[in-house]
């Protein structure tokens, strides 16, 4: 006798407990079919999407590296973790799209809804996922910046240029330091 009160309380409770598995795959606001994994671990995105949690907008074609952060958190450890079925694409594939990913734009990336983004928070990390071009655009504005505190009307595009790419070649072996740091440092 209990043993049939059991099986029919299971066989009442089993589709809620199948529904609320499904549900909770589905909660973690990733959608799988909007990223690719590459053979090296990274994700390359399909389709702009946002992601809720860390509240962030992922642009097409951007390349998310495993241990990279976006707001304190690791954006491709999280569609690793909502997406573990996830088939590899193979180098020479293009997952639903005619050419190559290019190398992501950090304003694609890193900005807030307005596009805005917060340049404190910026590390060597960043510039060095970042184009030649954007890199080169980042740091003639952190100049900028720091030269107007100092009160300086004057540029020396020659020294502006030189101290770029100083910085980035800095970068490139302390990927851990912050931008505003380096910068500092390098014009004092």
């Amino acid at each position: 006798m209990r043993r049939c009160i059991a099986l029919a309380v299971l066989a009442i409770a089993w589709p809620t407990l199948c529904v609320s598995t499904a549900a909770n795959a589905q909660s973690s606001g990733i959608p799988c079919d909007a990223f690719a994994k590459n053979p090296d671990g990274s994700w390359t995105v399909l389709a702009t999407t946002f992601i809720e949690g860390p509240d962030v907008k992922v642009q097409k074609d951007a390349i998310l590296q495993p241990g990279f952060f976006i707001r304190s958190y690791d954006i491709a450890a999280m569609i690793a973790k909502a997406c573990p079925n996830a088939p590899v694409v193979q180098p020479g594939e293009t997952p639903g799209r005619s050419q190559q990913p290019q190398r992501p734009s950090l304003s694609a990336i890193y900005a807030d809804a307005n596009g805005n983004i917060d340049v404190r928070q910026l590390t060597c990390a960043h510039l060095n996922i970042a184009s030649p071009d954007e890199a080169e655009l980042l740091l003639a504005w952190y100049s900028g910046w720091y030269n107007g505190l100092a009160k300086r009307r004057g540029i020396n595009l020659a020294r502006v240029k030189y101290n770029i790419h100083t910085v980035i070649d800095y970068c490139k072996a302390n990927a851990d330091k912050r931008l505003t740091d380096v910068m500092e440092l390098m014009l004092k």
